[in-house]
């Protein structure tokens, strides 16, 4: 490896830490508009892009305890945005749903970031959008690895 390899790969740390950084305060910023907390909001992400999921599956997914999840749905239960149903081929088993219309009330919220992202891709062939897929896709698998073995550590 040359030193401008290692000191791009050390700049594209940075960049990467910045940017999860902003998304932190985004997210924050967002919820904090919708009268939500941060994780409230990511979950009702994960449940829009997932599908629905039980408490357990929500807790595996975020990391959070099973009392801190029940208190959240309970939180979004509250809101209107989920809705708890028995599966049916399990009475047992509680599966929590997205309300689509209220998730749909969120989506206007994210629309100026929408277009801004779209400017932004505007400026990069599509080779250069592929690579910059690419990089996202592996930086997700490389958190969800090392979220994992955090997790694992206790």
């Amino acid at each position: 490896m040359t030193t401008t390899h290692d000191q791009l790969g050390a700049a594209l740390t940075a960049a990467a830490q910045r940017s999860a950084t902003d998304a932190v305060m985004l997210h924050g910023a967002m919820a904090d508009k919708l009268g939500l907390h941060v994780t409230d909001l990511r979950c009702l992400n994960l449940l829009r892009v997932g599908g629905p999921a039980t408490a357990g599956e929500l807790a595996q997914r975020t990391g959070l305890t099973t009392g801190a999840i029940t208190r959240m749905i309970d939180r979004l239960l509250a809101g209107g945005f989920v809705r708890r149903e028995h599966d049916s081929k399990d009475r047992r088993r509680v599966i929590i749903t997205a309300q689509a219309d209220r998730i749909d009330e969120i989506a206007p919220h994210y629309e100026v970031l929408a277009r801004e992202f779209a400017k932004i891709a505007d400026d990069y062939t599509d080779e250069q959008l592929a690579l910059l897929l690419e990089i996202f896709n592996r930086l997700h698998e490389t958190s969800v690895h090392v979220t994992a073995l955090l997790r694992e550590k206790g």
